[in-house]
C-alpha cells in the first residue's frame, strides 16, 4: 500500500497542488464520516464546504491539527445541517396546524368535530412518538395491553415471556409516557375544560 506524504506548510502557503493532495486523500473519509448522519447528497456539500473552510482559514491553523480539524469539522456542519432540518420541519408542522385551523374557522358548522378531529390526530401523533421511543419488547407488551386489549397472560405466551415480565414492561412503558407526555397531558386538562 502506498503512502501520501503531504507537505502542510505548502498547503498553508496556499500550494493548489498539495491541497489537491490533502483533498484526495481526506474527501473519502470525511464521506464516509458524513454519510453516517446524512444523506449521500448531502454529504458532498458538507464535505466540499468544509474544504472550502480549511482553504479560507489554513494559514492560521495548526498543522498537526488537520486532521481533527477536517473531522471536527465534518461532524459539526452534518448536526448543524440535522438540527436545521428538525426546526424546518418543526415550522411545517406549525405551518399544518395553522392552515387546518383556518380550515376549521372558515367551516362555521361541524366546527366542533373538525377541530377534535385535528387535536385528535395531533395527540395520537404524539403519543405514536413517544411509544416509538420505547425499548421494542417494552413497546411491543404495551401496544398489545392496551391497542389489542390483550391480558397480560395472553402477551406472555405471544412473547414467550412471564405474566410478571409482562406486567413490568408495561409499567414501564406507562411511566414513561406519563413523564414524555407530560406537558401534552396537562395542556389536555385545559382543552376539556
Amino acid at each position: 500500500m502506498q503512502t501520501i506524504s503531504i507537505d502542510i506548510n505548502k498547503v498553508q502557503k496556499g500550494d493548489e497542488a498539495e491541497f489537491r493532495l490533502l483533498f484526495n486523500l481526506f474527501y473519502p473519509r470525511l464521506m464516509s464520516v458524513a454519510c453516517r448522519f446524512v444523506p449521500e447528497h448531502i454529504a458532498e456539500d458538507i464535505v466540499q464546504s468544509v474544504f472550502v473552510m480549511y482553504w479560507e482559514q489554513k494559514s492560521t491553523l495548526i498543522p498537526n491539527a488537520i486532521h481533527s480539524f477536517l473531522y471536527k469539522c465534518t461532524q459539526n456542519n452534518c448536526l448543524n445541517y440535522l438540527k436545521h432540518q428538525a426546526v424546518v420541519l418543526g415550522h411545517e408542522e406549525e405551518v399544518r396546524l395553522a392552515e387546518e385551523r383556518v380550515a376549521f374557522q372558515l367551516a362555521g358548522s361541524d366546527a366542533n368535530e373538525l377541530w377534535n378531529e385535528v387535536v385528535e390526530r395531533d395527540i395520537r401523533k404524539l403519543l405514536e412518538a413517544s411509544i416509538s421511543k420505547l425499548p421494542p419488547k417494552c413497546r411491543q407488551a404495551f401496544e398489545l395491553s392496551y391497542f389489542k386489549e390483550m391480558t397480560y397472560k395472553e402477551i406472555a405466551e405471544v412473547m414467550h415471556i412471564s405474566s410478571r415480565t409482562v406486567e413490568e414492561h408495561v409499567q414501564k412503558a406507562t411511566k414513561f409516557l406519563r413523564e414524555d407526555l407530560k406537558e401534552v397531558l396537562f395542556c389536555l386538562l385545559f382543552l376539556l375544560r
